[in-house]
């Protein structure tokens, strides 16, 4: 097992255990507190930064007000800012696309139904000022940035497995200009600035800069960088897996699923423009590099940027246990090891600094904390949790005792239960349901197994014949309780006219399949991309299930009215 040399192994610390959340909560308590005089909070990224790390402790920890805490609150009106500044392409501010993907990553955590404009706008943003070799980097400059080019792509992952439209053809170019600037070591450098050029794979050194200068091959955090982004566009473009295994109980969706296993396992590649053998070697050799490279960082008196490589290197360590279908522990050897290198750099105060190449006190502490709390593992197992149910909010939180004031459905004093939230759908002059932002949770049917199943094919009856709300409400209801089941009837959705009910659908598809990407069907489909994703939901349906008898008329049927 790995271990610092001269501190103790410290058992059994996940992030969860008493030692790791002291840490974290003395970290925390220096972001609450006041930053301004530090040169990192002066630009609009830094406060973004702040407020996810801020967040994040929330939600890994299960401590309510997150979205509503002040630094957060200021983290998504910088986002919301930097989102209007990059859009304009005469905007070529150094820290562009550093800022368009942290701003990306941190309303795509917080609220991705709230900010939907923002980030489809900071997607289209990133996408467009990729450059010509596949990188991202500074505006100014033609070589890329592996550092920037991985708060892109991290931005990319993020926004499609909340159901934003991402370019398959931009994911293979960043994959393809990651493999083209691996060193020969396995590593790679500060820039890719001995590329081959596009279509040209074979690896070169990436030892000196563009002035003859080191490049920084060898140090620890522009290798994570390099290879945590090569698994992150390698699992989005289906050369590996990126699905997390599914919980094993408390859901009926995954007790379908366990009669036979998806066929995550035989995903077929998006793209043949990326060399299959070569990005396999290439990901084997920048495992090889951190096999033999790992603790020498640990024995470094003034390694380079220590603390966003642990950062980086936990996001490595995720997207390959991924890949590799290992399972998750609490504390993995290298965590341990970055914990106990952590707890011995800690500050009264609570901050991290070190001595050369830092991000400063703010941002060193974010980085910290942002390895401490398995942040990339928890974004991974959220979006499993989710996926991605993520409503548009039709319902309150306690819709069963729902009552109408002035025509909208408000929660108080009803005293409803779900027989009344059925006839409240099934009524073609009942109100309509605005306003509500809170994500409803499971409506509870009832537990006669004969009234149960009453319930179940109103509900299915809602999806074909319900106005538009009740449809999108029943399609997640009825996609919740009959699981694999339901896929069928949910094809059935996809054609539905109302964009908010194919989307329902296509995310209960997500969900029951585990496939966090799904078939890449945009919010706003046309009806061509509507016919190609329900044939290749189809195709899946019939591997899963290839006893199933599915004919076209089951799912092409005539659609809803609008």
């Amino acid at each position: 097992m790995i271990t610092l040399l001269f501190q103790p192994l410290l058992v059994a610390q996940g992030p969860q255990s008493a030692r790791v959340k002291a840490i974290v909560e003395k970290g925390i308590s220096f972001l609450e507190g006041d930053l301004t005089g530090y040169d990192q909070m002066k630009t609009p990224g830094g406060p973004v930064i702040v407020g996810l790390a801020i967040y994040k402790y929330h939600d890994v920890y299960g401590v309510s007000g997150g979205k509503n805490h002040p630094k957060v609150v200021k983290a998504k009106t910088n986002a919301v800012s930097i989102a209007q500044t990059v859009a304009s392409p005469s905007y070529s501010g150094e820290k562009k696309f550093y800022e368009a993907g942290m701003a990306a990553i941190l309303l795509l955590e917080v609220d991705p139904d709230g900010y939907r404009p923002q980030i489809a706008s900071l997607i289209k943003s990133i996408e467009a000022g990729q450059k010509a070799n596949g990188s991202w980097g500074y505006p100014e400059e033609k070589i890329g940035d592996t550092s920037v080019s991985q708060f892109c792509i991290l931005a990319l992952w993020t926004a499609k497995n909340r159901g934003f439209t991402v370019k398959t053809e931009a994911i293979a170019n960043a994959c393809n200009w990651l493999l083209r600037t691996q060193d020969q070591t396995g590593a790679w450098g500060y820039k890719g600035v001995n590329d081959p050029g596009v279509g040209q794979f074979r690896r070169t050194s990436q030892a000196k800069n563009e002035l003859g200068g080191s490049n920084y091959v060898g140090a620890h955090s522009d290798a994570a960088c390099g290879l945590g982004s090569l698994y992150i566009t390698a699992g989005l473009l289906q050369f590996v897996n990126q699905q997390p295994e599914p919980p094993k109980k408390n859901s009926n969706v995954n007790s379908a699923l366990q009669v036979k296993p998806t066929d995550a396992q035989n995903l077929k590649p998006l793209t043949d423009a990326v060399p299959d053998g070569f990005l396999r070697g290439a990901l084997t050799l920048g495992n090889n590099w951190f096999n033999s490279n790992f603790n020498s960082f640990l024995r470094e008196e003034s390694p380079r940027w220590p603390f966003y490589f642990l950062y980086t290197y936990e996001r490595y360590r995720t997207f390959k246990g991924l890949a590799e279908k290992t399972a998750f522990t609490d504390a993995p050897p290298w965590y341990v090891t970055g914990t106990n290198y952590l707890a011995g750099k800690q500050q009264a105060d609570g901050s991290f600094t070190g001595a050369i190449q830092t991000g400063g006190p703010a941002m060193d502490t974010c980085f910290a904390m942002f390895f401490l709390m398995r942040s990339t593992l928890k974004s991974v197992l959220n979006l499993a949790r989710d996926t991605t149910f993520v409503s548009l909010g039709e319902l309150p939180e306690d819709a069963a005792n729902a009552r109408i004031v002035n025509g909208k459905i408000v929660t108080t004093q009803l005293g409803g239960d779900i027989a009344t939230i059925l006839s409240m759908l099934e009524d073609p002059n009942a109100p309509q349901f605005k306003d509500m932002k809170a994500i409803p949770p499971v409506l509870k049917l009832s537990a006669d197994e004969k009234e149960r199943q009453a319930q179940v094919e109103r509900l299915k009856t809602l999806i074909s014949e319900g106005n538009p709300q009740a449809r999108r409400i029943a399609i997640r209801q009825f996609a919740r309780e009959r699981g694999l089941d339901a896929v069928p009837t949910l094809l059935y959705a996809l054609s539905d006219p109302d964009e908010n009910a194919t989307r329902e659908a296509r995310n209960a598809l997500r969900f029951i399949s585990r496939r966090l990407n799904g078939f890449g069907l945009p919010d706003v489909p046309s009806p061509a991309e509507k016919a190609e994703a329900i044939e290749k939901w189809r195709n899946w349906f019939l591997q899963v299930r290839p006893e199933a008898e599915l004919e076209p008329e089951d799912i092409t049927s005539s659609a809803p009215a609008p």
